[in-house]
């Protein structure tokens, strides 16, 4: 093997992961901020059914280009991302729970209220993941307290549950723009991964998951309002019976499908509602890949 052919390698395994690994250390003796608790009116207090997440990644040396000086210097609230000399790469923003598969624009915030500061050795096992004392309790205060249950709505359960799935994504040390050949690095080192999983969106990729914290295809709120006079006549067309306007094949979409919002039933054409799948099958459709 040429030494041409070594390097390639050895560029092409540094993309595979973030710099700062979950398992490390990330505290600093120099990151004193203290005032990082977040004010939540009743303003912010939205609780509205979830039926999904998404998680949220954004490229530290972007935000950090952004900050100020000031901000960055031993004590300052952006001192451990943009100042301590470490190198971050993408960073979590967020566990966020969504709204419901029909209704996905329509998501749960701060569902219970103003919440104490979070002591800060609780939040130090996650500081690699998300470096920035104030955003993980920001993050917590207005996202965590809608997860279900009271394990994963505590700030230890909920970062760790984010964590979770922070280690189980492959993501490179440089930035990824908003392209297919991103799309494709995402999938190809992630192979639980496929089109229509995850998006980009105001400069950070989202990635989607299921009430079980599985991937799951995304659901598009500008779909769901675009498909909403199409279903209202029949609020129990869970399961869509679609006819191919070129194949004429019968094919029925599932909530979750990537799909599943853009297809529109025209009765007129003999397309239908199911309510089950076996009754969908038994009338002669087969399920969309």
């Amino acid at each position: 093997m040429n030494s041409t052919t070594l390097t390639g390698l050895v560029m092409a395994a540094s993309l595979l992961h973030p710099v700062a690994y979950a398992s490390q250390s990330c505290t600093d003796s120099a990151d004193t901020y203290s005032y990082y608790d977040n004010h939540v009116s009743q303003r912010d207090v939205k609780r509205t059914p979830s039926e999904y997440y998404v998680m949220s990644y954004s490229w530290s040396p972007d935000h950090c280009r952004k900050r100020r000086p000031a901000s960055k210097q031993p004590g300052g609230k952006d001192y451990l991302q943009c100042g301590s000399g470490r190198k971050f790469g993408y960073v979590l923003h967020g566990l966020w729970p969504q709204g419901t598969l029909h209704d996905p624009g329509n998501y749960p915030r701060a569902c219970r209220g103003d919440q104490p500061q979070i002591p800060r050795d609780v939040l130090e096992p996650f500081l690699c993941m998300t470096p920035s004392t104030w955003l993980l309790q920001h993050e917590y205060e207005f996202h965590g307290t809608c997860m279900p249950g009271a394990t994963l709505s505590s700030p230890a359960g909920y970062f760790k549950q984010a964590q979770t799935l922070h280690t189980q994504l492959k993501l490179p040390d440089r930035k990824l723009p908003d392209n297919r050949a991103s799309v494709r690095w995402l999938i190809r080192h992630n192979p639980g991964l496929k089109p229509g999983m995850f998006y980009y969106s105001r400069g950070e990729w989202r990635f989607c998951y299921n009430a079980d914290f599985k991937p799951m295809h995304c659901p598009r709120a500008g779909a769901a309002k675009r498909n909403a006079n199409h279903t209202a006549a029949n609020p129990a067309c869970h399961i869509k019976g679609n006819i191919s306007t070129r194949t004429k094949k019968k094919l029925y979409y599932l909530p979750g499908h990537r799909a599943y919002y853009q297809v529109l039933i025209n009765r007129q054409k003999g397309e239908r509602c199911f309510s089950t799948e076996a009754e969908a099958i038994a009338a002669g459709w087969r399920k969309a890949s």
